[in-house]
C-alpha cells in the first residue's frame, strides 16, 4: 500500500497565522489592562502602608510626623511662588516614617540634625525606598535637585545641588498659598498636626497623593534649601530652552497646595498627578485612599484637602 504525506497548503497556513494574530490583537488589550490594574492596585498598597505608618507615627508622638523640618531666617515675602529663606536641615514626613514602615535600618543611618546635602547623609539620600515608588512611575530612581538661581529666571539652566533617591508621592499642605500661615492642611513645615485637628473628618481630609516622576522630580528624603521643582524632561510642558519654566520653590519638593483644579499634565510641576489612565490616587488620613479623576468637581477636591474648614462633601466622593 502507498503510505500518504499530507501537509498544509499555502493558504491553510496563511489563515492559521491569521488566525494566531487576531487573538494576539485580542488578547494584548487584555493582558495591558490587567498589568494596569495590578500596577495601580500597588500604588494603593503603598499608599495604605503610608497610612498605616502615620497612625503608628501618631501612636507613638501623640501627633503627626512634621511636613519637613526647616528653621526659617526671614519673612515670607508674600507672592504665592515666593520661597521663605532657611536653614533646613529639610528631611521630611517621609523620612520621620520611616521606622514605621519597617526601614528602620535606613532610619539609623540619616543624621537628622545635619542638611540633606552633607556627605554623612549621602549613603541614606541616594537609596531607593519601594513603598516610595508607584510602579507605574518608570522614571530615573536617582535624581538631581537643583536650583535656578536668585533671582530665578525660566531661561536660567538650573544648577545641581545634590542627588537623591526618588519618590512618586507627595503629601498635601491644604488650598492656601504655599507659605501662607496658618495652612489648612495636614502637612506644612514643622507641623505638629493631630488627628483630633482633622475635624472636617479623617475619611474625607486627603494626607498623602501621587505624583509621579515623569512629571516633575522629587525625592523622599525632603526639601534642599533654595532648590526649585520644574517640569521633567518628559513632561508634555517641559520647555528645553526654557528650563526652568514655571518653576515652583523648595517647599514644593514634599507638599502640595490644590487651588483651582484636579491632577493635570497641564498642571504646575509642583501638583500632584499619577500616572494611572483611571485617574489620581490619594491617602485620606483616616487610612482609606481615594481616586480623583478629571471629572471630580474642582471645589470637591480642594475640600479634600483642607482639614478644618467645614466644607460638606457630596456623596459619591
Amino acid at each position: 500500500m502507498r503510505r500518504l504525506h499530507t501537509a498544509f497548503t499555502l493558504i491553510e497556513l496563511l489563515v492559521v497565522i491569521a488566525i494566531i494574530a487576531v487573538l494576539i490583537g485580542l488578547l494584548l488589550p487584555a493582558v495591558q489592562k490587567v498589568r494596569a490594574t495590578a500596577t495601580r492596585m500597588q500604588s494603593l498598597n503603598n499608599l495604605k502602608q503610608m497610612g498605616i505608618g502615620l497612625h503608628l507615627y501618631h501612636d507613638t508622638n501623640s501627633k503627626l510626623p512634621p511636613g519637613f523640618t526647616s528653621t526659617t531666617t526671614g519673612p515670607w515675602p508674600g507672592g504665592s511662588n515666593d520661597p521663605v529663606p532657611e536653614t533646613g536641615p529639610g528631611w521630611s514626613l517621609f523620612a520621620h516614617l520611616l521606622p514605621f514602615i519597617e526601614q528602620a535600618p535606613l532610619f539609623r543611618q540619616i543624621d537628622f540634625n545635619l542638611p540633606i546635602t552633607d556627605l554623612a547623609n549621602k549613603t541614606a539620600r541616594e537609596t531607593s525606598v519601594k513603598i516610595f515608588i508607584d510602579p507605574g512611575d518608570n522614571g530615573a530612581r536617582l535624581i538631581d535637585i537643583t536650583d535656578s538661581g536668585n533671582p530665578p529666571a525660566p531661561s536660567n539652566s538650573p544648577t545641581t545641588l545634590t542627588q537623591a533617591a526618588v519618590c512618586s508621592y507627595a503629601a498635601c499642605l491644604g488650598t492656601l498659598p504655599y507659605e501662607e500661615q496658618p495652612f489648612n492642611g495636614v502637612f506644612h513645615r514643622n507641623s505638629q498636626t493631630k488627628l483630633t485637628d482633622i475635624t472636617d473628618g479623617t475619611s474625607t481630609t486627603i494626607g498623602i497623593g501621587e505624583r509621579m516622576s515623569r512629571h516633575t522630580r522629587s525625592s523622599w528624603v525632603g526639601v534642599v534649601p533654595g532648590q526649585e521643582l520644574v517640569y521633567a524632561p518628559e513632561s508634555p510642558r517641559f520647555n528645553p530652552s526654557l528650563l526652568s519654566f514655571n518653576f515652583r520653590p523648595a517647599i514644593t519638593a514634599v507638599l502640595v497646595h490644590v487651588h483651582s483644579s484636579v491632577p493635570s499634565l497641564r498642571g504646575s510641576p509642583g501638583g500632584f498627578l499619577g500616572p494611572h489612565r483611571e485617574g489620581t490616587q490619594f491617602l485620606n488620613m483616616d487610612g482609606s485612599c481615594r481616586l480623583i479623576t478629571a471629572t471630580t468637581p474642582p471645589e470637591v477636591f480642594k475640600a479634600l484637602c483642607t482639614r478644618a474648614t467645614g466644607e460638606a462633601i457630596p456623596d459619591g466622593y
